[in-house]
């Protein structure tokens, strides 16, 4: 029986070394994601999909195939398994069309580049109805993702935690580079979250991202 607590996760990806590499990255996370099924190719993923669609939470997929594309699993998995939340992932960010892919139905696009760490993250996040797309997709799409009213709800103050917070700093760098100290960046950034209704620090940097603002 199938812990429902988990993140079941059906991985599409040709390269049997990546394969392995994602699943074992998502199975020594610490996280609730686990694999629980994989294919090769467009012809196999839409098979699982078609078998066990009610069964899939994430579509981890890789955009390019031997024979097609990622959006061609997408086309099924909107019809078989529309609770699903779809993840493109690839080595080259250059290419895809942002717009088509929102309206295809995908809910997020990242690099190969991604650490296993924020792998976890961002499926997590994804699987609980946030979008994410890498910035080197985002700065590639001719449609662009235009900046939020929201961020106008913002300090300056509250923008500089929330860019550097993105970047990566802590909150004791943050502090440094603000001279402030650690507690009121903490402040900070709880009320961003407030703000902007947040859940996650993978939520503020994915914002921060999709808004210009790094």
């Amino acid at each position: 029986m199938i812990n429902e607590s988990l993140i079941r996760v059906l991985l599409v990806e040709d390269h049997p070394l990546y394969r392995m590499g994602l699943r074992m990255a998502l199975s020594y996370s610490g996280s609730k994601c686990k694999v629980i099924a994989e294919a090769e190719n467009v012809v196999k993923a839409k098979e699982l999909i078609e078998q066990r669609g009610s069964e899939i939470d994430v579509i981890l997929l890789d955009y390019y195939l031997p024979d097609g594309i990622g959006l061609d699993v997408v086309e099924v998995a909107t019809k078989d398994a529309p609770q699903a939340k779809i993840l493109l992932i690839s080595a080259e960010t250059k290419n895809p069309n942002i717009q088509k892919l929102l309206d295809a139905g995908i809910n997020g696009f990242i690099s190969k580049d991604v650490t296993s760490q924020e792998l976890c993250l961002i499926i997590t996040s994804v699987y609980h109805g946030h979008d994410y797309f890498d910035k080197n997709v985002i700065s590639q799409s001719e449609n662009g993702l235009h900046q939020s009213d929201q961020t106008d709800t913002l300090s300056q103050r509250e923008i500089d935690v929330m860019v550097l917070c993105a970047k990566g700093m802590t909150a004791k760098q943050i502090a440094e580079q603000l001279n402030i100290s650690p507690r009121t960046v903490e402040k900070h950034k709880d009320r961003i979250f407030s703000k902007l209704c947040f859940n996650s620090t993978v939520e503020l940097v994915n914002y921060a991202i999709r808004n210009g603002l790094v």
